[in-house]
């Protein structure tokens, strides 16, 4: 399926991999933190979905190397995407805004990688990727919107006892 086994496409499968993994096990960590059922939900369907993902990209990694690519071997931080690290103690809302960042982050990343592909398959898997990434950023942000709910205008004059 992949014609040319460069170093650059193996990078990008493998971090793909190390990520998908990453992205999984946090949205479920998350989710077995939050009483919210709803909010529960959402992130086991996220999980599911960086699950599929992680499956994809693995499956064509072993179908062009030959060989298994485990994410828990990777120790460095050379397959880090840049994502802003929250405080060790989070409300919701920030961990909407940071899934919302880290799946744009995704995107970007597919985006790429379907400019760096060497074949047609290729393309086809990183845009579809790109593609799903994308839906989930727009989710997340769609989320935020509703957890920060509806603003509010008012003066200083009005505040009662000026506080």
């Amino acid at each position: 399926m992949v014609n040319e086994k460069s170093d650059v496409l193996k990078k990008i499968l493998e971090t793909a991999i190390v990520q998908e993994n990453k992205s999984k096990k946090f949205y479920l960590k998350m989710r077995d933190q939050i009483q919210n059922e709803d909010a529960r939900k959402r992130l086991k369907l996220m999980a599911d979905s960086e699950q599929e993902h992680e499956e994809i990209v693995t499956s064509w990694y072993e179908e062009a190397y030959g060989k298994t690519f485990d994410p828990e071997s990777i120790t460095s931080h050379e397959n880090r995407l840049d994502v802003q690290k929250l405080d060790d103690n989070a409300a919701l809302i920030d961990v909407v805004r940071l899934i919302a960042k880290a799946e744009n982050k995704a995107y970007q990343f597919y985006k790429n990688a379907a400019f760096t592909a060497k074949t047609p398959e290729e393309k086809k898997l990183f845009e579809t990727l790109a593609s799903a990434e994308q839906m989930h950023a727009d989710q997340s942000l769609t989320e935020l919107d509703m957890l920060a709910g509806e603003e509010f205008f008012f003066s200083d004059e009005e505040i009662p006892w000026e506080i």
